[in-house]
């Protein structure tokens, strides 16, 4: 498979994630609680912000940055969450990659809880 004229190797998916949909209710008090359902758990290319891009991230506000590729789905929505080793990262952008419908590149950063 070529992406962006370069070879994608599926294999390269094999970090598993979870991505959570957002749903609002009222907790104790009257307060709204967010909480998170499951919409699907999916292999994923999983790759950490590293040299520049750190920087660039740290600027951006965001404390740990990664970049996400898995295979498309059309039922993503950069309001949806990623679960990755118990924490929560919030998706910054999506990309359908090439407008081929084949791979997403989701960019996240660590949600802070709190």
């Amino acid at each position: 498979m070529r992406i962006s004229e370069k070879p994608f190797n599926p294999g390269e998916l094999r970090t598993t994630i979870t991505i959570k949909t957002r749903a609002v209710t009222t907790g104790t008090g009257g307060f709204q609680v967010p909480t998170w359902s499951t919409l699907a758990t999916v292999f994923a290319k999983w790759e950490n912000a590293h040299g520049s891009e750190v920087w660039t991230a740290e600027m951006a506000g965001a404390s740990a940055a990664a970049t996400v590729t898995i295979r498309y789905r059309s039922d993503v929505d950069p309001t949806y969450a990623i679960e990755k080793g118990g924490e929560l990262w919030e998706i910054v952008s999506m990309d359908n990659i090439r407008e081929r419908g084949e791979l997403l590149e989701l960019k996240v950063k660590r949600l802070r809880s709190g």
